[in-house]
């Protein structure tokens, strides 16, 4: 079992204009690396390393100097959303977030953490012990501060931490906030902790052709994928039920994608064409559907 991956992100949250300013940066050949990072990008020299790692953990970076295919068709100038003003954007950029994995105590919160609980809600000390458990099954070694700063970063890129005294800015610039996939419950404490409750459900906000895309990202090549390995493999990562992944799935049946069928008490979908993850991609960005 691989080691988990903690910081990197230098205890700051993504903010929505850091990855076009990180891709723009880097698609002019320019180096984090290098003393005129900090005026070239303007933001201090541990949001640089912060920017970076973002870009990264967003699957954005190939080879470490490089912008992938996927940086290429949202953030270049001539991309489908370089200012991430539609809401298919935030849904990929997290589904990439997950199923990338660089950044890891985003898929444990989401995809394991949640999957050992009866409950949606939990408070910080329940994922706190679960880190730790975690941590100690793979014999690695971290550091208390880590966690509990990648944890703080983790819960400001989805929701507003404090609203008594909040950095409206900061919360402004939070990538996720409009995804709702974290809330806190009101006037409710565990043990002096506040409760968070982890969303989900049938997420009638996520447009059908996102949950395709993330499809052919995931099973490239495949033309037939039994539903329970979407959900699994997908689908949870958006944090969407099987009600939802079912829904979605007729939709994409009759909008002719694909066809979606049960044989022998086996659900499966088969891909009606060969169109490409960028194909649908294109088709959600230039259709209205």
């Amino acid at each position: 079992m691989s080691n988990i991956r903690f910081s990197g992100h230098e205890t700051f949250h993504c903010r929505h204009f850091w990855l076009k300013k990180g891709v723009d940066f880097i698609a002019a050949e320019k180096d984090f690396k290098s003393n005129s990072a900090v005026v070239d990008l303007g933001v201090g020299k541990n949001m640089v390393v912060s920017i970076n790692h973002w870009l990264n953990a967003f699957d954005l970076i190939e080879d470490s100097k490089n912008i992938s295919t996927l940086a290429k068709k949202i953030f270049l100038d001539d991309g489908f959303d370089p200012y991430l003003e539609d809401f298919g954007t935030l849904w990929i950029l997290h589904y990439k977030l997950l199923e990338n994995d660089y950044s890891s105590i985003n898929k444990i919160v989401f995809d394991e953490f949640r999957k050992t609980r009866v409950s949606s809600e939990f408070t910080i000390n329940q994922l706190h012990d679960f880190i730790l458990r975690k941590l100690k099954k793979i014999n690695q070694t971290v550091s208390e501060a880590t966690i509990e700063n990648d944890l703080k970063v983790f819960l400001r890129n989805y929701i507003t931490i404090n609203k008594e005294d909040k950095n409206l800015e900061d919360d402004f610039f939070s990538i996720f906030l409009s995804l709702k996939l974290i809330s806190i419950l009101p006037n409710i404490l565990d043990e002096g902790q506040k409760i968070y409750r982890i969303e989900h459900d049938s997420k009638i906000n996520l447009n059908p052709l996102i949950l395709l895309f993330a499809i052919k990202d995931t099973f490239e090549n495949e033309i037939s994928i039994a539903v329970t390995d979407i959900q699994f493999r997908v689908s949870d990562l958006f944090l969407c039920n099987r009600e939802g992944t079912e829904d979605k799935l007729l939709k994409l049946q009759e909008l002719g994608y694909l066809v979606y069928k049960e044989d022998a008490g086996r659900k499966e979908i088969q891909f009606k064409s060969d169109s490409s993850k960028w194909d649908i991609l294109r088709d959600y960005y230039e259709n209205d559907i």
